[in-house]
């Protein structure tokens, strides 16, 4: 077979042309693919040795026989006569090893292609290897230079600087997005898959608020040297994107450098995103100033910070509840609801939107619970002015209140705080009694207007007809 070593040279060739692998690991491969194709062709392994010449990219093949006296039958591969064995090596004796030339023109068909099929199996190993040591070290980080390949049940395969295999799975799209073959796409790299793995090798994404971040660094050198900085990220992919951001420069606008002159860097990044909507907002330590921020374009009247029970956990939550005018809880709330849901991922905390009209209302029997700590009979005006500063200004806070700290303010002994709490306490039923049957009352006066409603709109009806 005349063709079989140029087709064994051609594929060791690779070594020296290798994609940037490791040459001494393919060379070990290519010892272990031969090892198995003179297996197939022997019937046991031959004893092979693969050297590599740096200086004139030479790869080298050599079989190491023992020289005997006679060869032994089956065994040609292993063994060598002592006169044979003298023309590689002139003073060969009996129980020396010779390196003898791999004449691939003996070998069958079947062998040959054993051997190029586990040579491709090893040095795809080998590829995968290195682009594992390259990218695993580069998850987090825009991969440029990729070109989709194909698009089959909504997941993007596509090759990376012409080469490496990678995939955007279908959870890392963006919503909307649409790719062609030869499309050209900017994703950033979240997983590297073992190189033992038969996936491709790169996960890449497009729905990561990471690529909010990265590219906007990529727009603001500002990021790069310090000066602006990304506090929180909340993105519906292909929908909308929230960044709250701040100045370590007193002297630099943060949201003006986000935007850029004429909206340019917001402009640049949001049809990286195709056109995908970016809010950016000034970052707050207050957390409330910060969901008024969040919430615009709506109006946020007041927000209020409350404990509540998590009904799918049974757990302790802390919702912030944001007032703003009945006309704008739509704005708040969002197509979908989109914005108070991303407000809320900024802040990190559960934001409910209240209607003005339902807080004051709200408000109106909450005042009505409210009991000065004057109203209490057996507080004069001077104690009630001590305790209000002290901060129990009401019945409430003061039955709430640290029995040691009431004592400390003037006036107040041991049997004073027993008569304080015991009045505090009854006006508090009383209190709470009496704005119950108000809330009765007030229920049965809007049912009785909402039932003379109707009947005025049934008798409209009735004289038109």
């Amino acid at each position: 077979m005349p063709d079989n070593y140029q087709r064994i040279e051609a594929l060791a060739a690779v070594i020296r042309e290798s994609r940037g692998a490791n040459q001494e690991l393919l060379l070990e491969w290519l010892k272990r693919a031969l090892v198995e194709a003179t297996e197939l062709e022997y019937g046991s392994p031959q004893n092979i040795s693969v050297t590599w010449n740096q200086r004139t990219g030479d790869v080298n093949v050599v079989a190491l026989k023992v020289v005997v006296k006679e060869v032994e039958e089956s065994k040609e591969h292993l063994q060598i006569t002592r006169r044979k064995a003298r023309k590689y090596k002139p003073d060969a004796e009996q129980g020396d090893t010779v390196e003898v030339p791999v004449d691939f023109n003996n070998f069958s068909r079947s062998s040959v292609n054993i051997f190029r099929q586990q040579f491709h199996t090893l040095e795809r190993s080998a590829e995968r290897e290195q682009v594992y040591k390259e990218y695993s070290s580069r998850i987090g980080q825009l991969i440029p230079r990729c070109v989709v390949q194909q698009v089959y049940r909504n997941r993007v395969n596509v090759r990376v600087a012409g080469q490496i295999e990678a995939v955007i799975p279908p959870e890392e799209r963006a919503r909307g997005e649409r790719f062609e073959h030869g499309d050209t796409v900017l994703p950033v790299l979240v997983e590297v898959q073992s190189p033992e793995s038969s996936e491709p090798q790169l996960v890449l994404s497009r729905s990561t608020p990471i690529l909010i971040r990265r590219l906007f660094e990529r727009e603001a050198p500002e990021i790069d040297e310090g000066i602006a900085e990304i506090k929180a990220i909340a993105r519906e992919a292909g929908v909308r994107t929230k960044i709250a951001v701040t100045s370590n420069d007193i002297r630099v606008d943060a949201v003006g450098t986000f935007v850029g002159m004429k909206g340019m860097r917001v402009q640049s990044v949001m049809r990286e995103l195709n056109s995908e909507r970016i809010d950016i907002i000034p970052w707050t330590i207050d957390k409330k100033l910060l969901v008024t921020n969040a919430l615009l374009p709506a109006t946020v009247i007041r927000v209020e910070m409350r404990n509540r029970i998590n009904e799918d956990t049974g757990e302790t939550e802390t919702v912030m509840v944001a007032t703003v005018p009945d006309d704008e809880v739509g704005r708040a709330k969002g197509k979908g609801g989109h914005n108070v849901r991303l407000a809320g991922q900024l802040v990190g905390y559960r934001i409910e939107i209240e209607e003005k009209s339902l807080w004051e209302y709200r408000k109106r029997w909450d005042d009505m619970l409210i009991i000065d700590i004057s109203e209490l009979k057996c507080v004069n005006d001077k104690l009630a002015e001590r305790l209000t500063r002290a901060g129990f200004d009401s019945a409430v806070r003061l039955i709430e209140g640290d029995e040691k700290s009431i004592l400390k303010v003037e006036g107040v002994g041991p049997v004073k705080l027993k008569s304080m709490l015991k009045e505090a306490k009854e006006l508090n039923l009383q209190r709470q009694e009496f704005v119950k049957l108000e809330k009765e009352k007030s229920k049965i006066l809007e049912d009785e207007k909402e039932l003379i409603d109707n009947i005025a709109d049934e008798d409209k009806r009735e004289f038109k007809e």
